[in-house]
């Protein structure tokens, strides 16, 4: 760790040191100076020469405790040589910025006005003296390295060129491959049948107490997933009422582990604190319910606590929990039934796995080549199914036979391994990365166990710590390629949530790598335990609080035992599964913040802490309860990292702009008001986040910022105080998303020109938002009034001038309300654009959206005005419209009346389409393609007719209906059909040649129905649902031989219809199918009310995917299981 950190220290402070000397006056210099300037050139010389020796210099291979002890001295000399640097650089930058004649201010891009215009060259450092106390600082830095030289006499120094062979070339990314996820489990279709065997056969439908079943193995032995495989399948999710998981890891903190038991249960935040509390809810939450609870990776050898968990779940009927560990001890505490024993890899399994992750690039000449050495280093791995994917991650793109042979022959083999120990195949796996990965690597250490993150948690983290190197050409994109290396070494796991957005974890060992390699300048610890920092190393630089437990999240930091010299401070709050929040704020497209955590942390920080943090680079307050922060602030003259996320911070203090350095600024929290006016000096900020919809003043002065890459949020103001849109004209360097919000009140055609938006390249999604909600009513600075009325024509002409660059893929307008749309939108130029989303528009025809190459994804939602759609939105003389599109949404258009001019060859990839709260609607196209899988109709009563859709698949009707749609349905493909909500349905007839291959149905709301029609002639019918339906009567006849599944909820009136298939069940006539799983409960139901649907989750459109699976997957079963629920739940 010492060599890896202080080498890139070293060759920063290297690169800089020579910026200074050659901009620091020469031959007219005084004694003094040039005195100064010899030892800065010394210096210069002396850390270039070392860098070589440091990089490859492990401290934990160096057995002897003294040079161990020079290595830290020696980075201690390094870290004390860049925080000199820095702080120099900091005044020149402040010199700069404090003279009305230099250009530090971006004050002469202001004199640019003309479109196109790029980014000035930055002009060359000022000539000015080194100052004093920077040369005593150098001077003294130079004695102390000598006297550890002396004292270290394996010191050799490497006499080369100093310009070393640039260790960032293999931040080029490795060859992508299709297989970046988890690859195949090999090996454990036994152990997962078993284990299911053993969950089935626990119980009757009236058993009462908790089964415990411990999966036992040691670490990296697969027991986690395995252990996911179970508790996805089928078989099992049709068994549970109530399906939860936690990630427990070392921390067993009673309320912490309950309330994410309740979270994982119900899937909403819980605010509780109180034992007793939790554990009312808890019961509340299983009392009468068969629910699996996972909770992986447990420690705790506390039978009280134990003892008091399990108490709360008492209550539940037959239900299991599952506990994954490698203590043989927790076992015995916890277990009621016998564990599980969960065996390493045989050879066989272990050598597939390696070879589909080894060989997945090699031909196969190269194959057999390896092949010998590849079972003997698989034999070394002991069936361990990590060590495999370690090793075989390091060696997939190694071509030379020797390094296959280094890793055969390591020494790292035959050290002992133990719990306590590292993993030799991990250990080897971390040796063979470039050195600029190992930097990034070893951080993970901050973060728990089991922490789930963004992609910018980590990658912020190496910016401000100035890891990675910096060029004009580098983003954010390509810094985290290193997080894509880690993740294709597996020593980061992804974890893709809906919406196909991801997060990343850490397996617990490979974390243990992590932790073992930071040594002692790194240091994470859990509030818990905040005591034990006043034994902390002086040598202490990177440290992270962890509070994981509401007793300790009251954090005072006035008596924080820190050192100067620290440089991260981070506050992690993991009192809650951060895994559902993700999960939905992904699901929100990132907009809502405020419900995401329910739990935040109080921290007390006084004046006299920030100058302990004065050399800080990094400062993490995330979801902290923090309403304000100090003006002293502005101390921390060397932080390039500051997030605020999640805090309860409403202005920022002014001070906050004399951090010159900073380069990270993460203020996304619904809370924030207004950005402060001197934002215009932070010159070096090149990442700002911001909250995309709540309200927020923006200053002018933004477009200083010249060095953003990330503004999430463009926010136009009006009057003196506020930021005008033609100051985008300078940010030419924003990749990503960019939203830009109150364009009402852009009174200005040229302003919209002068922001060209055109040249903005890197910019990938673009929302354009004219409504004036978002901009903060409590905004006092000059007028916040629009000063000229905005009209329909002005914001015609405004939408016209934002015309976007060609490379955009995503497109969203809000409250647009003019009349038409711009020349350009929906263009042969936007070749690149995949998505379009429009909302809540003025205009009375759609624009001509056919034309586009790449669009996959069209919604439109609340066109008020749209009465037809046609030719005007397909496009004219042109066939096979739509070319590539495969989502369509309309929702919400009150005054649509009809949908024509659809021609064969249109649409011709459309695989779902939606149709919602349109309740004029009459005509939809006579045919659509036959691509198309799922259609969804909701609340469209004056719709008659349904389109011709040869290949649908599943179909969604939801809300009031006529009744010629519901009667008159005809697709011979439709495997899955849903009716929801209709209060007017009285009658639903169905008929099986017109519905020959139907497979799943459920109905679900209609209070008004009394009899389905031609149910028990649905000769395919291998799923039936239905709910709260209560007038709903069937006749005495038997079920169809193929029927497997049958859930009635809330539908007292076939109570009798269920006792009598029941009796059939009873009499064991061998030619009536096996049912099994039955239950059902006597018990008074009552209806739901006409507006429950959202509580009905089973039935709700985005859950039409999951339905289906579990009907292909219910024959795994061997019967049909008929269940009449009491409406808690709709899984057998």
């Amino acid at each position: 760790m010492a060599g890896l950190i202080s080498s890139g220290i070293i060759k920063w402070t290297a690169s800089k040191l020579s910026s200074l000397v050659s901009a620091s006056p020469g031959a007219s210099a005084s004694n003094e100076q040039s005195s100064a300037l010899r030892d800065v050139r010394t210096l210069q010389r002396t850390m270039a020469r070392i860098q070589r020796t440091l990089a490859t210099t492990d401290e934990h291979s160096i057995r002897d405790a003294s040079e161990r002890l020079h290595l830290r001295e020696l980075q201690q000399f390094a870290y004390d040589a860049q925080d000199a640097i820095d702080q120099y650089k900091f005044e020149l930058l402040r010199r700069r910025m404090d003279d009305p004649n230099s250009h530090g201010d971006g004050s002469s891009s202001r004199k640019r006005k003309h479109k196109g215009d790029k980014k000035e060259p930055e002009t060359e450092p000022e000539e000015v003296s080194i100052p004093d106390e920077l040369a005593v600082r150098v001077r003294k830095i130079l004695e102390r390295f000598k006297e550890i030289t002396k004292a270290w006499d394996d010191l050799r120094l490497d006499d080369t060129d100093t310009t070393m062979q640039d260790e960032e070339h293999s931040m080029l990314p490795l060859p992508t491959t299709p297989y970046v996820d988890e690859p195949t489990i090999f090996g454990r279709d036994e152990d997962k049948e078993k284990i299911i065997k053993m969950l089935l056969s626990v119980g009757g439908a009236n058993e009462g107490d908790v089964s415990v079943l411990p999966i036992i193995g040691m670490g990296g032995v697969g027991k986690t997933a395995l252990v996911q495989l179970v508790y996805n399948d089928r078989r099992i999710l049709n068994r549970f009422d109530l399906m939860g998981w936690v990630h427990v890891s070392e921390n067993f903190d009673l309320k912490s582990i309950m309330r994410k038991i309740i979270m994982s249960f119900t899937k909403k935040p819980c605010q509780m604190t109180q034992v007793d509390q939790l554990q009312y809810m808890l019961i509340e939450q299983v009392v009468g319910r068969k629910f699996l609870l996972v909770l992986d990776d447990v420690w705790n050898e506390r039978k009280d606590i134990w003892d008091a968990l399990l108490s709360a779940m008492s209550p539940a009927q037959s239900s299991i929990i599952l506990v994954t560990t490698r203590n043989t001890s927790v076992s015995t505490i916890v277990q009621t039934m016998h564990p599980y024993n969960v065996s390493c890899l045989p050879f066989e399994e272990s050598w597939q796995l390696f070879k589909q992750m080894a060989f997945l690039h090699q031909d196969e000449s190269m194959k057999t080549d390896f092949e010998v050495i590849g079972r003997k280093i698989v034999q070394k791995c002991a069936g361990l199914p990590l060590a495999v994917k370690a090793i075989a991650s390091a060696l997939r793109f190694e071509e030379n036979e020797e390094k296959w042979n280094d890793i055969l022959e390591s020494e790292q083999w035959e050290l002992p391994t133990t719990e306590d120990t590292v993993l030799p195949a991990l250990k080897l796996s971390y040796d063979q990365m470039p050195i600029h990965l190992k930097r990034c690597f070893v951080f993970f250490a901050l973060f728990p166990k089991g922490h789930v993150f963004l992609k910018e948690n980590v990658v912020y983290l190496w910016i401000s710590l100035g890891f990675l190197k910096r060029t004009s050409q580098t983003n954010l994109e390509t810094i985290a390629r290193c997080l894509n290396d880690l993740i294709q070494r597996t020593m980061v796991q992804k974890i893709l949530f809906d919406g196909g957005h991801d997060c990343f974890t850490m397996h617990d060992l490979v974390h243990d790598l992590a932790a073992s390699i930071s040594y002692e300048d790194i240091l994470r610890i859990d509030t818990q335990h905040m005591k034990s920092l006043n034994e902390a190393s002086g040598s202490l630089r990177y440290l992270s609080l962890v509070v994981s437990s509401s007793d300790h999240a009251n954090l005072d930091l006035r008596t924080l035992p820190v050192s100067g010299g620290i440089r991260i401070f981070q506050v992690v709050n993991s009192m809650d599964d951060n895994r559902r929040y993700f999960s939905s704020f992904f699901k929100n497209n990132r907009r809502c913040f405020s419900k995401l955590f329910s739990h935040h942390i109080n921290i007390t920080i006084d004046n006299e802490l920030w100058s302990s943090f004065r050399h800080l680079r990094t400062l993490d307050l995330s979801r902290s309860s923090m309403t304000a922060l100090p003006d002293s602030i502005r101390e921390l003259k060397l932080l390039r990292y500051l997030s605020i996320f999640q805090t309860r911070i409403s202005k920022l203090p002014e001070s906050i702009c004399d951090l010159l350095n900073l380069k990270i600024l993460d203020a996304r929290t619904n809370f924030l008001e207004e950005l402060p006016q001197g934002i215009q000096k932070l010159v070096n900020l090149q990442h700002l986040n911001l909250v995309l919809w709540s309200p927020l003043c923006m200053p002018k002065g933004i477009g200083n910022l010249t060095k953003l890459q990330t503004l999430t949020r463009y926010s136009v103001g009006s009057g003196n105080w506020h930021c005008n849109i033609a100051e985008l004209h300078y940010l030419v360097n924003i990749h990503g998303e960019l939203t830009i919000t109150g364009l009402c009140r852009v009174t200005k055609v040229d302003d919209a020109q002068t922001a060209n938006l055109i040249n903005k390249e890197h910019v990938q999604t673009l929302r354009l938002d004219w409504s004036d909600g978002f901009y903060s009513s409590e905004c006092d600075h000059n007028s916040s009034h629009i000063d000229v009325k905005a009209t329909p024509e002005l914001a015609e002409e405004v939408f016209e001038s934002l015309k976007p660059t060609s490379n955009l893929e995503e497109l969203e307008v809000a409250d647009y309300f003019g009349y038409k749309y711009p020349s350009w939108f929906g263009g042969s130029a936007y070749s690149q654009l995949a998505k379009i989303t429009l909302w809540k528009q003025g205009c009375k025809f759609l624009p001509t959206l056919g034309q586009l190459p790449q669009l996959r994804k069209l919604v439109v939602i609340r066109m008020e005005e749209i009465e037809r759609i046609g030719q005007e939105f397909h496009g004219k003389n042109s066939t096979n419209r739509f070319p590539v599109l495969e989502e369509l949404e309309f929702e919400n258009m009150p005054k649509w009346v009809e949908w024509t001019g659809v021609f064969d060859g249109d649409f011709p990839s459309l695989r779902e389409l939606k149709i919602k709260d349109s309740g004029e609607l009459r005509t939809l196209p006579h045919k659509l393609s036959s691509s198309l899988k799922k259609l969804v109709i909701k609340k469209c009563e004056k719709l008659t007719r349904l389109p011709t859709i040869p290949n649908l698949t599943i179909l969604l009707l939801k809300g009031n209906l006529s009744e010629e749609i519901h009667n008159s349905l005809d697709f011979p493909m439709l495997q899955i059909l849903k009716v929801c909500f209709s209060q007017k349905l009285v009658c639903l007839e169905l008929d099986n040649k017109n519905l020959p291959i139907l497979e799943a149905l459920a109905i679900s709301g209609c209070r008004g129905l009394f009899s389905v029609v031609g149910l028990f002639s649905l000769e395919s019918l291998k799923l039936l649902k239905i709910k709260d339906c209560p007038n709903l009567q069937c006749p005495l006849q038997p079920l169809q031989q193929q029927l497997q599944q049958c859930i009635i909820t809330n539908c007292p009136q076939l109570q009798e219809w269920i006792e009598w298939q029941q009796s059939l069940i009873d009499k064991e006539d061998k030619q009536q199918p096996e049912f099994d799983n039955a239950s059902y409960d006597q018990e008074a139901l009552s209806a739901l009310s006409d507006n429950s649907e959202d509580d009905v989750e089973v039935f709700n459109e985005d859950e039409d995917d999951d339905f289906y699976d579990e009907m292909l997957e219910v024959g795994q079963s061997s019967g049909t299981a008929i269940n009449d629920d009491d409406g808690s739940n709709d899984a057998v």
